[in-house]
């Protein structure tokens, strides 16, 4: 290890002891803030590559439901809430999103009265609702941001028998150029971490699967799979602007400041020296309440 890579890990290590000393974590209303600020171009900026994985695991749902409620936890912009209004039309469909500005937009393209939503953490929604009340719970990439062992256990006690739990979530490795350039960033720029941050993402597929049949679901679908992603890159260059429009780095930007200067410059270098692909790795399935 170099001399300067010696000195940046000791002044992250300082910078570390004293958040932890202070209580500075970053907060679900910092989450939620980053989305409220894209919540408008969210579907055209990243949508586009999430939508064929979100509407292969809807198309695994079966046409008849036993009755009660559909949930959508963490719906964002309602992608999933408007697929399911078309499929069952006679249902009641909840949603909840910790962002006021991605159901500001889910509303926008969903008026429909058989919608109703919630500014709300997925899991305090999930307690609010009776035991055996509904006959489906859909989390579309949002289990990952809660902790996703609880979601499942407050999935199954508010299923009735022969509900289902649908949900894809990423997995600890997802796009992980751009975690890797964020740590870098860490160290780099010690002084500028602004707060601590635990993003929860299941480890792997199997600790998924794992969670689901402790939470008491029988398995009737699962894949692990991964996404793509073609970052859009300024005529110089330039990937942050455009990622910073999609939701990948919500959170990250309350923690250290990507939005310009010496930061963003560290971050552009690292992730253009990183050879391996960007890409969602995540887990999809379907799990059934006996």
């Amino acid at each position: 290890m170099s001399v300067r890579r010696y000195w940046d890990c000791a002044r992250l290590n300082a910078r570390v002891t004293r958040l932890l000393l202070t209580g500075r974590w970053l907060q679900k209303d910092d989450i939620a803030r980053s989305y409220d600020r894209l919540a408008s171009a969210y579907d055209e900026a990243w949508l586009v590559y999430l939508q064929g994985t979100t509407a292969r695991l809807l198309g695994l749902l079966p046409g008849a439901l036993p009755q009660g409620a559909v949930l959508d936890v963490g719906c964002g912009t309602g992608f999933a809430c408007r697929w399911l209004a078309r499929r069952y039309p006679s249902r009641e469909i909840r949603a909840c999103d910790i962002s006021g500005g991605m159901l500001a937009e889910a509303r926008r393209l969903q008026p429909s009265p058989q919608v109703t939503w919630a500014a709300e953490d997925m899991l305090a929604f999930l307690r609010r609702q009776p035991d055996g009340s509904a006959a489906l719970v859909t989390a579309a990439w949002s289990a990952g941001y809660s902790d996703y062992r609880r979601v499942f256990r407050e999935a199954r006690r508010v299923l009735c028998g022969g509900g289902r739990l649908a949900l894809v979530v990423n997995l600890a490795d997802t796009l992980a150029p751009l975690r890797r350039a964020f740590r870098y960033c860490m160290q780099a720029h010690a002084g500028e971490v602004r707060c601590l941050a635990r993003f929860p993402f299941p480890r792997d597929a199997g600790a998924v699967r794992s969670a689901l049949a402790a939470a008491g679901f029988a398995v009737e679908a699962f894949e692990d799979g991964a996404c793509p992603v073609a970052p859009q890159v300024t005529p110089d260059g330039r990937r942050l602007p455009w990622l910073l429009r999609t939701g990948t780095l919500a959170g990250f930007d309350a923690m250290l400041p990507l939005d310009g200067g010496a930061v963003a410059e560290t971050f552009e270098a690292r992730l253009a020296a990183d050879p391996e692909p960007i890409a969602h790795h995540y887990a999809l399935g379907v799990g059934v309440r006996p």
